[in-house]
């Protein structure tokens, strides 16, 4: 038998949540998927070392496979940083000597052989920039409370078969994060946006798709990451080992001495 006090309080549930706007649900979730992967554990999280097997792709071919290691230092935010500035440190290495390896700090990037280090070139590192900063890892650790930003909570969508919740992330600037969490434990399943070509203006969609967590300390993280551009996959991470809060060398994330600075490729 149902007791007046508990109709009553069945009707402020319910007032709750006809109540609770498509805005503040999907604040909401975002803050829950925070809590998800860890909170403040998440953000204790300084340093990780991936190692494992990544594939590019190109015209849905495999165009090449490695074995590949990748060292990560978070940073704090500098306020009187440039437009460019990162605070992720980040080498990838493609070659068990370690020879060949691509090295990103404080926004620009290298590829360092036995030749010497390159530049990337200005054009790739706009894209890695703009994919840095909206990857959603990125956003929980340095974006969640900046300014200006918009939730909207879009509703239920069927992701891989898996109930998910999906919700745009809109910064001040008005460049958007669609993302996906699975509605079960609130991970984030998948995230996409839409870049567009700066010489042609033609858009691309670029997708992240993070599966496989399991928990490193206190923290739950992903450990395959597939990507996608329009629909075609591009990379594919999977991490057999997975560390985090290692001591890692200051020279990691240097070029090391000797290592000529060659001129950008043309």
């Amino acid at each position: 038998m149902i007791t007046r006090r508990a109709l009553a309080m069945s009707c402020i549930g319910g007032a709750r949540l006809v109540a609770e706007t498509r805005q503040e649900k999907g604040e909401r979730l975002v803050r829950e998927a925070f809590e998800a992967i860890g909170g403040q554990k998440f953000l204790e999280v300084r340093t990780q070392v991936r190692a494992g097997r990544a594939y590019s792709f190109y015209n849905r071919q495999v165009r090449g496979q490695a074995r590949i290691t990748i060292y990560d230092r978070f940073e704090d935010m500098r306020p009187d940083a440039g437009e460019n500035w990162l605070p992720v440190r980040r080498r990838e290495v493609y070659t068990e000597k370690g020879d060949y390896y691509a090295l990103f700090v404080n926004g620009e990037g290298y590829e360092v052989t036995y030749r010497g280090a390159v530049p990337q070139p200005e054009d790739y590192m706009k894209r890695y920039r703009l994919a840095a900063r909206r990857d959603i890892f990125y956003f929980m650790r340095y974006r969640m409370d900046e300014p200006g930003l918009y939730y909207y909570y879009k509703g239920t969508e069927i992701i891989d078969n898996v109930p998910c919740d999906a919700l745009d992330i809109v910064d001040n600037r008005g460049e958007a994060i669609t993302l996906y969490l699975r509605q079960s434990d609130g991970l984030p399943v998948q995230q996409q946006y839409l870049r567009r070509d700066p010489e042609t203006r033609i858009p691309y969609e670029e997708k992240s798709v993070f599966g496989r967590y399991r928990p490193l300390g206190e923290a739950l993280l992903p450990w395959i990451i597939r990507r996608e551009r329009d629909g075609d996959r591009v990379f594919e991470l999977y991490a057999q080992t997975y560390q985090i809060n290692q001591p890692l060398s200051k020279n990691v994330f240097e070029i090391p001495e000797g290592v000529p600075l060659l001129p950008p490729n043309p």
